[in-house]
This record gives C-alpha cells, structure tokens and sequence, in this order.
C-alpha cells in the first residue's frame, strides 16, 4: 500500500501536472462532463416519467379494466393512422358494458364518447370538447371531484337530460367571475343547464380534463353526436385478484355478442387492458427507452475515454525527462504509475462532478418546464444518477489511465533521461 504521505504527494503532483496544461485538461473534461450529465438527465427523467405515467394510470383506478374498440386485423401503428384518417368503429355499445355488468366479477361501468362542439354563453364562446359518460364516472374515476353544484344521475342520464359540469377552465372563459349554476349555455345551438363545476384536475394522457364539459352519455349520443356506440369504458373490479380471469370472461362475452371467434384475438373489434397490464406494459418501454438512451451516453464516455487515455500518454512522452529525473533520485514504479493514474481519476472525477451538475440543472429547468405546461412529472435527481454517474466517471477514468500510467511506470531511468 502506498503510504499517506506518498499518497498526498501522488496527488498534489496529478493535480500539478493538469494545471501546466489547463486547456488540454478542459477539453478532456468536457467529453466527461457530457457524458455524466447524460447518464443523470436519463435515470431521473426515465423514474420520473415511468412514475409519472404509472400516477395518470392510477388515476382510472388499479381495479378496472379498459375497454375500447379496435379495427380489427390492423396493427397499432396502422390503427392510429386509419383513426386519423377517418376510419371509425361503431360496434361497441352501452348495451355490451350493460351485459359485463353482469359478470361474476364486475361492480359498475363507465362509457363515454367524445365531440368538439362550439359552447356559447350571451356574448362569449369557447370551441370545447364534450365528455359525454354515464352518471356512474363521477363515482369511478378516483380523480373527478366536485367543487360547486352536483354531478348528474343516472336518471338524468337514462332521460337523455340536457345538463352539464364544466371544467374549471372551460367555466372562467365563459363566466369568469360570474356564478355558473344554474345557468343555461348553448352547445351546438342546443341549451344546456349548468349544474355543476368540477375541481381543477389538469393533464391526463394529454387529456385537459379542466377544459372538458361534461354531460350524459344518451344526451350526447343522441341529442349532440347522433350515433348509438361509444369509443370505450372501465368496468371496476369486485376482487383485483381475478383481473386475468376476468379479462378473460370479458373476451369470450364480447366475441360472443360481436359474433367474431373467441380465440381469435386479431379479429377482435375491441380490445381490454387491465391497469396492471398497462404498468407492465409502460415499465417495459421506459426501461428499454432508458436501456437505448444510457447506451449512447456509454458510447460518449468512451469517446470522451479514448480521449483521456490519448490526452495522458501525450502527458507521458512530454514528461519523460521528468520521470527519468524521478526514478534516478528514487521515486519507485508504483509511485509513478499512481500519479499519472491519479491525473486521469482527477480529470474523470472533476468531470463527474460537473456532469452530476449540470444534468441535475436540465432535470430542474426540465421538470419546471414542464409544470408550468401542466404536466407534473415530478422528476427529480435521484440517488442512484448520482452514484451511478460519479462511479462511471471514476471507472472509465482508471480504465482509459491505467494503460499511460504503466507505460510511464515501465521507463528505464536512463533512457527517459536521455529522450529528447
């Protein structure tokens, strides 16, 4: 082992030798620093996005189960595209959430349809997105709360009533400070009481909930949108154990009702997914996302390690002399191959330094951004970016300085006297 006092001499002579060369250091640093911050930006953003995202997914309720429809034999990517392009589905109905009602293991149901729709109260209007769902929402959906006046009833819903909750936003462009209860706005030119408004919720799934106005199923369907299907619904679970089982039963009862093979799932004209699914789902795409992204930093940190391991055998050759003169007055292999190790831990570890720095500033300024759009991603510089960051830092350091370091160690006292 190297003693103290050795040890603080191997140091003091590292840090002495990157000052005689600070723009050489600098450079070298940089490629560190890069590196690192990235290593921190992506474990931080990756855990406060994955979180993030499992948080909007709770929202719904981690004992339901989504059903939505689907274009049948079509992949994903070209769903979104058909949808884009006008294709629709109008094979799902309230009925079928009615019939899973009745299954063993389903408590309650709700389906919604959606509709962009001009609302207008006297002077002011508001272009809008109409949430029509049936009573049962407000008692589902964990996150939906009332701040003034009431949510409607399922009466009001099976009578095709013309009431509406507004969204906190979609209330103050058109009443401001006025009292909206009560109050009648036209949607579509049809008239519409105002019954209740619903606490502040902001983003979910890039959904502005406080831009919503909310109104029964049947009266949207029929009294807004002029159709008889919905696009999808949740259905709550009596016991979350059974989820797989009742997805299951959810299927066969679907393909049944649909007429469509109940093995078949391609052919399916719908399509469930439990909350639990979906969190595996997310976790499998952020950690691969995350994998892919660390990867690249990896390949940066061994660029900037290519250039560590370039920039000290530069050092090497132009203190060969100086070696030379060391070894002749006693300075022994382990001494001189600590120090030009040391030099190279010195510039890694002050790059990681740096590098924990400024990516937990982009995290910051990132997560700020990021609220003041209405997204609360909550991200925030872990523990484990930091320690995984610092160590890389200090491992590509050993690693890309032992090689200079050995060959500085291995100079003949009389040759590295005699170079020139």
């Amino acid at each position: 082992m190297i003693l103290k006092d050795e040890l603080k001499l191997v140091f003091d002579l590292a840090v002495q030798g990157l000052k005689t060369n600070k723009g050489r250091t600098g450079l070298t640093v940089l490629g560190v620093v890069i590196g690192i911050a990235t290593i921190v930006i992506v474990l931080s953003a990756g855990r406060g996005l994955e979180q993030f995202v499992f948080d909007q997914i709770d929202s719904f309720g981690g004992d339901t189960i989504e059903v939505e429809i689907k274009i049948p034999n079509v992949s994903d990517t070209e769903m979104v595209s058909a949808f884009v392009g006008g294709a629709e589905v109008t094979t799902l109905k309230l009925e079928d959430f009615e019939a899973l009602k009745k299954l063993p293991n389903v408590d309650n149901y709700y389906a919604g349809v959606l509709g962009q729709f001009k609302s207008v109260y006297k002077n002011k209007s508001k272009t809008s997105t109409i949430f029509g769902v049936n009573a049962a929402f407000i008692d589902i959906d964990r996150d939906m709360k009332i701040a003034e006046g009431r949510f409607y009833t399922e009466r009001e819903d099976k009578s095709q009533a013309r009431v509406v909750v507004l969204g906190t936003e979609i209330k103050d462009d058109l009443f401001g400070n006025e009292n909206a209860i009560g109050k009648t706005i036209k949607i579509n030119q049809v008239s519409f009481k105002v019954i209740g408004i619903a606490e502040p919720r902001g983003n979910v799934f890039y959904f502005n909930f406080d831009e919503m106005i909310y109104t029964p199923l049947r009266t949207a369907q029929k009294q807004l949108l002029g159709i008889d299907h919905v696009l999808y619904g949740f259905v709550t679970l009596v016991d979350t154990d059974k989820t797989d089982e009742t997805v299951q039963d959810i299927n066969l009862l679907m393909s049944q009702r649909h007429d469509l093979p109940p093995n078949d799932i391609n052919k399916y004209d719908f399509r469930t997914t439990s909350m639990k699914e979906a969190q595996e789902i997310i976790g499998t795409i952020t950690f691969g996302m995350t994998l892919l992204v660390l990867a690249i930093a990896g390949i940066s940190l061994l660029v900037g390690g290519v250039g560590i391991m370039n920039i000290m055998y530069l050092s090497v050759m132009e203190r060969t002399r100086e070696i030379g003169l060391r070894k002749s007055l006693g300075a022994t292999n382990r001494v001189i191959k600590a120090q030009f190790l040391a030099e190279s831990i010195v510039i890694t570890a002050i790059g990681g330094v740096a590098g924990i720095v400024l990516g937990s500033i982009i995290v910051l300024l990132f997560d700020i951004g990021a609220k003041l759009q209405g997204f609360d991603f909550g991200m925030t510089v872990t523990l484990d970016a930091i320690v995984v960051g610092f160590a890389s830092a200090i491992i590509f350091g050993i690693l890309f300085g032992l090689y200079p370091a050995r060959k500085a160690a291995e100079l003949k006292p009389v040759d590295a006297l005699r170079f020139e």
